[in-house]
């Protein structure tokens, strides 16, 4: 209930024209996103979706991934 009672606080005072909200991949966060009906979208942040990924490599693969990442310009 934390989330959506942040929102709702938010509307009251008049909170205008938020168009996305970014976190890390927290499911409450999500579902307040999606109920508050602010028209505002949700994206999870670089670091967190990088700090995910990696933990689906090998830790020997991790540093050539992101490695690559940085070459690529995705920081």
């Amino acid at each position: 209930m934390f989330w959506e009672d942040l929102f709702d606080d938010l509307k009251e005072r008049e909170l205008r024209g938020v168009k996305l909200i970014v976190s890390d991949c927290y499911k409450g966060i999500q579902k307040a996103v999606r109920e508050s009906s602010t028209g505002s979208s949700w994206q999870m942040c670089h670091v967190h979706l990088i700090r995910q990924t990696l933990k689906r490599f090998p830790i020997k693969k991790q540093k050539s991934l992101l490695d690559s990442l940085y070459r690529s310009g995705y920081s």
